[in-house]
């Protein structure tokens, strides 16, 4: 049986705070197994600890602070967070560097991304090496979630994780925890992806979507997965439809679970609650907090708005209410435990776009697409009245595109619009695009358009 995230995380804060003498130190019940409110009382710590440091030493917020007259003092329970302004993506983007809260030599690894797809100025994220080793302690505790310790043998699909990227880390932590592991590039092929799991006989698949998908969908068809012995599928990167999870559940007969992270939260972040329909996310290390998307107006339990992030346990580059521009909500746990629960993501503020008049985003339609199993990936745009997409599928000949857009058609949110039209196109068609995020882009970036 695996265990349950809260199960980890309070294992995960009964070893710091026996590490932590400044806390130790400030608190009379630190000893014997944590309780909610030992746990509760040791974030409020970390979070006081990290407004203090970031006031000393990070010039940005230093600044920031000052002109909201703002002070550490300030923050005497969780709630204060809300008295903080936030961060946004464009200060990442303009000046990472006055973020720091170390020196640059103590920088163990540096985050190069783009905030959307492939275009657009880059954010650059730091972390120091107190914090790889903090998150390489929390990323088992998201895996235990779907299998024992003793039992995962897990293949990792991350982005240049040949050695030098997140999934080597998330591999490596694994293996000081218990669980064999290796890692394929997502460029590999279908072949050599099938063989490293035959050979090593893997039961976990845990990454990029859309590569697991497409390699499913093409071993499907020579191959009867179910009896591999898979014993979970486990998603992230992108936004997973329940289409997407229904078929994958079929393909593999086994349990499909989906993960939450964020580059700027170190990853790993949240995992799927085996009771509620939603995450479990890492509440040791995060507070997220759901606001207004306009008005940035704190919203309460249940409601529907923009995913705000603070870390906690950050030394070189703490991120204090970060808009993460991420859509959902989030409210109490309904399976017993302590933890909160953020609801699925419903959609991105930075992939969406307005097509004649309507505001329209990769998940709106994602549902449908991937509902057909001829579908390997897409890539959507728009001329400002009209939406086109490119379908890699399996086989050409055994697709009707009409029907596909009849029922993208049929969506409440494109009701009334004109039929998008679709570009069929075979199989590997679309892998130089697989590291972009999913975004409607404009037609004239559309290859070999003819529109």
């Amino acid at each position: 049986m695996s265990q349950s995230l809260q199960c980890g995380l309070y294992k995960l804060c009964e070893k710091r705070i026996s590490e932590e003498r400044e806390f130790r130190a400030v608190t009379d019940t630190c000893d014997g197994p944590v309780t909610d409110e030992l746990f509760d009382a040791y974030r409020l710590w970390q979070l006081q600890k990290t407004v203090k440091l970031v006031c000393e030493e990070s010039p940005f917020y230093r600044r920031l602070y000052q002109a909201a007259g703002v002070t550490p003092g300030d923050i005497r329970c969780l709630q204060d967070l809300k008295k903080l302004p936030f961060t946004t993506s464009s200060d990442l983007q303009n000046n990472p560097y006055r973020f720091l809260c170390t020196s640059q030599s103590e920088i163990e690894k540096p985050v190069t991304f783009f905030s959307s797809g492939s275009v657009g100025q880059k954010k650059r994220v730091f972390f120091s090496r107190l914090d790889i080793q903090r998150i390489m302690d929390f990323l088992p505790c998201g895996m235990h979630t779907v299998i024992e310790p003793g039992e995962g043998r897990v293949q990792v699909f991350l982005q240049n994780s040949q050695g030098r990227g997140t999934g080597e880390i998330l591999a490596r932590s694994l293996r000081l925890y218990g669980m064999q592991s290796w890692t394929s590039d997502l460029q590999d092929s279908t072949e050599d992806i099938f063989r490293l799991a035959s050979e090593n006989q893997v039961n976990v698949w845990f990454g990029d979507a859309l590569t697991i998908l497409r390699a499913s969908r093409i071993l499907a068809q020579e191959h009867d997965l179910r009896r591999f012995g898979m014993q979970c599928i486990f998603l992230t990167m992108t936004n997973i439809p329940d289409s997407m999870v229904q078929d994958l559940t079929d393909i593999w007969g086994c349990r499909v679970s989906t993960h939450y992270g964020l580059t700027e939260a170190g990853w790993g972040l949240a995992v799927d609650c085996e009771v509620c329909r939603g995450y479990h996310y890492n509440e040791l290390d995060h507070i997220i907090e759901i606001v207004d998307p306009e008005t940035g107006a704190p919203l309460p339990y249940g409601a529907t708005g923009e995913v705000v992030l603070t870390t906690i346990a950050r030394d070189c580059m703490p991120l204090l209410r970060y808009r993460t521009g991420d859509i959902a909500s989030l409210y109490p746990c309904r399976c017993g435990g302590h933890l909160d629960i953020l609801g699925h993501i419903v959609r991105r503020k930075e992939g969406a776009c307005r097509i004649a008049g309507r505001e329209v985003y990769p998940a709106l339609f994602e549902e449908i697409l991937f509902k057909d199993r001829q579908i390997l990936d897409y890539r959507a745009y728009t001329d400002g009245e009209q939406l086109y997409f490119d379908a890699e599928v399996l086989s050409p000949y055994c697709f009707d595109a009409s029907v596909l857009s009849e029922q993208l058609g049929e969506i409440p949110g494109l009701q009334g619009m004109k039929s998008p039209q679709i570009r069929v196109l075979p199989v590997g068609a679309l892998r130089p695009y697989a590291f972009e995020k999913k975004r409607i882009l404009p037609v004239s970036e559309r290859v070999g358009a003819t529109v």
